[in-house]
């Protein structure tokens, strides 16, 4: 199952570092491009999750039982009205929108006073390869983008994720740059996988001690209205 490789369960485990810093457990949280739902479970331990998610087939298969409303809709034009939640999630979304500066002011408007809203994004354009064209993505950011892009916000932190890894994921990138777009299959022996998901963890607990890794090929932000 995919959704059980290392990539995945490290990320949801990078999102509960950033939830875990909210004290409060009765937060109003829009997940925007929530897909399946597999990071779902994880918000619901800190308050009611509502969901946005353009694709209707995707859509179709988030359990009830995981949101208190789910609806079909675009980043770009939000069906939520001004000050709504305390934190908005969107979690490689982005980069596949065709105008960010305009999600990012809808995701600004929909947030409370004092609300926050994160991101994970891809990183280094000169990666863009079959992968990301296969994917949908428009781009892949640098961190000076991403300042600008959010720079409506009173306070902003931007930082890498992934950086153990990437020396294997930039090579395979660059020598798959021009070929058919194809996403990368992430199946992996069961040895491998677990090996890779005791890196990506040691790299989760140096995030959650505020430690900011160097490089990487993934940002994720953390930006305070």
């Amino acid at each position: 199952n995919s959704e059980e490789n290392f990539w995945f369960k490290s990320k949801n485990d990078l999102i509960k570092i950033f939830f875990k810093k909210f004290k409060k457990k009765d937060l109003k949280i829009l997940s925007i491009g929530a897909g399946t739902g597999r990071e779902l479970k994880v918000l619901n331990e800190f308050g009611e999750v509502f969901v946005i998610e353009i694709n209707k087939k995707a859509l179709d298969l988030i359990s009830k039982e995981l949101c208190q409303n789910k609806k079909q809709g675009d980043v770009q034009n939000l069906p939520f009205s001004k000050d709504f939640f305390d934190i908005v999630l969107a979690s490689d979304v982005l980069e596949h929108v065709n105008d960010d500066k305009k999600a990012v002011n809808e995701i600004q408007r929909v947030l409370k006073k004092e609300g926050t809203f994160i991101f994970t994004v891809p990183a280094h354009q000169f990666i863009f390869s079959s992968h990301d064209k296969a994917l949908g993505h428009k781009k892949r950011y640098s961190k000076e983008e991403l300042k600008q892009l959010t720079k409506k916000f009173k306070k902003v932190e931007i930082n890498y994720w992934n950086f153990f890894l990437s020396p294997i994921v930039i090579l395979k990138r660059i020598l798959n740059k021009d070929s058919k777009p194809e996403v990368d299959k992430i199946t992996l022996p069961k040895t491998i996988d677990t090996l890779f998901y005791r890196i990506m963890s040691l790299e989760n607990g140096l995030i959650a001690r505020d430690m900011h890794l160097p490089f990487g090929i993934t940002l994720f932000g953390i930006c305070k209205k």
